[in-house]
């Protein structure tokens, strides 16, 4: 399994919006092959919001960033009031417990 990893600074008013952008796109990830599921972690106070995205596999990971991840980050980016998207980090889960 794989996670894909994005960390971003944002306003603290920014995170229900945030959340309703994603409850919004769940279900069509939900679909895609792969896909095993998505944790949105936020520290409120600072700002500070993470998104961890699981895959079967890196190819799964891969093939989804390609056809429509990077374009959904921009989105979110905007929705967020980021210049650009933030950079990703793509990690092996080696333990899951």
């Amino acid at each position: 399994m794989y996670a894909h990893v994005t960390s971003v600074q944002a306003a603290t008013d920014k995170l229900p919006g945030l959340l309703q952008f994603c409850e919004e796109r769940l279900p069509d990830f939900r679909e895609t092959p792969g896909f095993n599921g998505l944790y949105l972690l936020a520290d409120r106070q600072a700002g500070r919001i993470m998104t961890i995205a699981l895959w079967d596999s890196e190819e799964d990971l891969r093939r989804n960033d390609a056809a429509r991840g990077a374009r959904v980050r921009r989105e979110a980016s905007s929705d967020l009031g980021i210049a650009s998207p933030p950079p990703v980090d793509i990690y092996e889960v080696v333990l899951r417990a």
